[in-house]
């Protein structure tokens, strides 16, 4: 290496690069645990004073750049104040978050005796190398120039694709090839985004507890699609075990429906159902129903307000018969079936809430 020309310091750089904490290691016992890798490294050099070995404290400046000359910094300067130099040679940690591996990267060093005179450039620029362990991911293929990465694949499926999954188990094999998000606390929500411009537009996520409930069946969640416009604790559209539900000022979905036994004596409910997403975290409400002696009527209660929903009531019958309705509260109706005389009788009606 050609000694700098300049007159306050000399130096010959010798860089090691240990990327040994910046990536997974091979050849460790299966079942010891890792520890949590990071993205700093080790440089290693040696400083010279006016032709001779620097010995004591002096104040470093290094930098990443893209050219070996001139060129664009990547990322912030690091700074590193009151480095021990010992005959000559020193060692620092070095992180500067993003280690920008996927392109070539130059090290610029700049130096000063501590606390005093400004910092003296020292050139040529070193040239990182990444070791040999740095590009052992199996399966795992980078394209930086077009923006992919792929497992166990390097080809794009489309010419916009981004990260592509291939799980080829073999023709006859029933297993599922695709990915997992994987969270440590059990009741954590894995999702998908979509972002514009560094803004969040909608997301979709997996709700183990739509409920609110103290100890929740985590296999029968919810899953649950958000936009920017909507509440953060509404989302647009809930599909549960059984139902898909969508909140109340929705529209494309019915909200409720039942097959109630519209009787005098006894009105009974045979199967019904609630698909709306409730203002908080709990289950949907369920259809009760109840004579009213005064109203000479079923009274149909949803749980939910119905005011400003869409209703249609039918009978469920061999022949023609009537159904009329009207609201009894802000969440019910009252229902009677009649001939077509005109004459009010028991029976099976049907309502749906849209």
């Amino acid at each position: 290496m050609q000694r700098p020309s300049f007159t306050s310091f000399a130096a010959l750089l010798a860089l090691v690069i240990s990327l040994a904490n910046a990536f997974n290691q091979t050849g460790h016992a299966q079942g010891v645990p890792q520890a949590v890798t990071g993205s700093a490294f080790t440089y290693q050099g040696r400083l010279d004073n006016n032709g001779a070995p620097a010995n004591g404290a002096y104040d470093f400046e290094f930098a990443l750049f893209d050219s070996a000359t001139v060129g664009n910094q990547l990322g912030a300067t690091v700074a590193l104040n009151g480095v021990n130099v010992v005959n000559g040679v020193f060692t620092v940690q070095l992180d500067f978050g993003n280690p920008f591996w996927q392109q070539q990267t130059y090290l610029e060093v700049r130096v000063r005796q501590s606390g005093g005179g400004s910092f003296t450039t020292l050139t040529p620029r070193q040239i990182l190398t990444a070791a040999p362990v740095a590009r052992s991911l199996p399966g795992v293929y980078v394209d930086q120039a077009n923006q992919f990465v792929g497992i166990g694949r390097s080809t794009q499926i489309v010419g916009r694709e981004v990260f592509g999954i291939n799980a080829d188990f073999g023709a006859d094999d029933v297993n599922y090839g695709g990915m997992y998000v994987n969270t440590v606390a059990a009741r954590g929500l894995p999702f998908y985004g979509y972002a514009t411009n560094g803004g969040f537009r909608a997301w979709t996520t997996y709700n183990p507890n739509p409920n609110n409930e103290a100890s929740p069946d985590l296999n029968n969640g919810a899953w649950e699609l958000y936009t920017a416009s909507a509440a953060a604790s509404r989302p647009l559209l809930q599909v549960r075990p059984g139902s898909v539900a969508q909140p109340l000022s929705a529209n494309g979905l019915v909200k409720a429906g039942a097959f109630v036994n519209c009787s005098l004596s006894t009105p009974s409910i045979s199967r019904s159902f609630v698909n709306i997403v409730t203002p908080s975290p709990a289950a949907p409400p369920a259809v009760t129903v109840t004579w009213n002696s005064t109203l000479d009527a079923c009274v149909i209660d949803f749980g939910f307000n119905i005011t400003s929903r869409y209703y249609v009531a039918t009978a469920n019958a061999a022949n023609p018969r009537v159904v009329v309705c009207a609201y009894a509260s802000p969440t019910s109706l009252y229902c009677k079936r009649f001939q077509l005389d005109g004459t009010r009788e028991n029976g099976n009606i049907s309502v749906l809430i849209y």
